[in-house]
């Protein structure tokens, strides 16, 4: 598995062909025309980070640490399955690579492990004072936690070989704000570097003796390390860092030169298929039109499939998910700046995302007594919604020219009614919108009146 999202509240398809052999036919990348998907909201209240958990078709959701938010389980669609109030304030989680056992950095100052299947806790893994925990990964026979320094001198790793036991406590590799990832293909070694500081340095660590030995490493890999992803073959290890403006990867252990994975501004993420097949890239603050999820074969430089979220919708760091064939992915992404929405996008060639959608009418009908002369509206909407989407209204009597009286904000309340002073003959009523980022298709319906 790979990082999620790190900083916690409160500290610093073909029939008969396979998803590779789709990958490797792709198109070229100018070719790719990327998909539309507009998400679906979250049944959440803060974010942390995600997991997937295929085999029983769940999605797992921290909401953080601070507020006593639970563990929040929903279906692959994002649907609401279960709140696990015996587990709140998680930063961190990660299924094992069996699927057997899910790990949650619960706290800061502990990881609980839950029976994936009933979700009851199972085991509990304490972390030393002065070791503020934030993030988990299991490899090998081991547990390890991600922790900045809170008292200890340094940051590090904490490196669990059971429950109860102290944990070994390593600051000979990454050492003040850690980002790990492991893979079952590699039981024992780790990946790991430091966010917080650049240039980057990446480290492969062997974890599975008594003590943890440093197996490769390499300087300037980048700045600003935002993810890593191990393929779960264990060969190779893509990186995400703010600069350069590409996911390269290196092979394990020895990390050598690997492939590039093209993705221009600003890479945000990354994420494999379970059978190594297919790896999902991730950019942030794109602009409409461009793609912010590409999906590669391993190896590949040519992308197979994209994917273009709404102006100002960005991707969260840590939160692409991908499926084990690699012919279906999962991403978060928030449309503020104050990430107060949490929207799930799903999508890939076997699944196509959630298209944009302009839903938009409007109903007329003439007042009764006094207010026979005046046409009584009711525009009505669900899609799109925000504060940079208005409808307009316009009127046209017996032919003549039209003339907008009236435009709105499509916001959450989805109704509108207004009056227009009804003249003599036939009237039509035409309520449009117009996306100016060309994401939406355009809005159209009318109403006719005679007096």
């Amino acid at each position: 598995m790979r990082r999620r999202h790190l900083l916690a509240s409160g500290i610093t398809a073909a029939i008969g062909i396979s998803a590779g052999d789709l990958l490797r036919a792709a198109p070229a990348a100018a070719a790719i025309a990327p998909l539309k998907s507009v998400g679906t909201q979250l049944p959440i209240d803060d974010f942390r980070a995600i997991e997937l958990d295929e085999a029983r078709g769940r999605l797992y959701i921290a909401q953080g640490v601070g507020g006593g938010l639970p563990l929040v389980v929903t279906d692959l669609d994002g649907r609401l399955l279960q709140r696990v109030t015996a587990v709140a304030d998680i930063s961190d989680l990660v299924l094992s690579d069996d699927g057997r056992i899910l790990y949650a950095a619960q706290g800061f100052n502990r990881i609980v492990a839950l029976d994936a299947a009933t979700l009851a806790i199972v085991a509990s893994y304490p972390a030393p004072p002065g070791a503020h925990l934030y993030t988990v990964e299991p490899t090998g026979d081991k547990v390890i936690g991600g922790f900045i320094d809170a008292g200890l001198g340094s940051g590090g790793l904490l490196i669990w070989s059971a429950p109860g036991v102290p944990p070994v406590v390593y600051t000979e590799g990454p050492n003040y704000h850690p980002i790990i990832d492991a893979s079952p293909g590699a039981p024992g070694l780790l990946v790991a570097g430091d966010t917080g500081y650049s240039p980057v340095t990446t480290y492969v660590i062997d974890v599975s003796g008594d003590s943890p030995r440093i197996v490769a490493r390499r300087d300037n890999t980048g700045s600003n390390l935002i993810d890593y992803a191990v393929s779960p073959d264990g060969t190779e290890v893509v990186e995400t860092v703010g600069h350069p403006y590409e996911h390269h990867s290196y092979r394990l252990p020895d990390l050598a030169d690997a492939t590039v994975y093209p993705s221009g501004v600003y890479p945000q993420d990354a994420a494999w298929s379970a059978d190594s097949s297919t790896v999902a890239i991730g950019r942030a603050s794109t602009s409409t039109g461009d793609a912010d999820v590409y999906l590669y074969g391993k190896g590949s430089t040519v992308p197979a499939y994209a994917v273009d979220f709404r102006n100002g919708d960005s991707l969260w760091k840590g939160t692409l998910l991908v499926n084990r064939d690699g012919t279906r992915a999962w991403a978060v992404s928030s449309t503020d700046p104050y990430q107060e929405t949490q929207l799930l996008h799903s999508f890939g060639p076997a699944h196509p995302p959630r298209p944009p959608v302009t839903d938009l009418a409007v109903t007329a009908q003439v007042g009764t007594g006094k207010d026979k002369q005046t046409a009584q509206l009711t525009v009505t909407w669900s899609s799109p919604i925000g504060d940079d989407n208005y409808w307009w209204i316009t009127a046209s009597t017996n032919g003549g020219a039209e003339r907008e009286f009236w435009r709105g904000k499509m916001d959450a309340s989805g109704r509108y009614t207004l009056t227009y002073a009804l003249p003599r003959g036939t009237t039509t009523f035409t309520v449009r919108y117009r996306d100016y980022w060309e994401f939406y298709p355009d809005g159209y319906a009318t109403a006719t009146l005679q007096r």
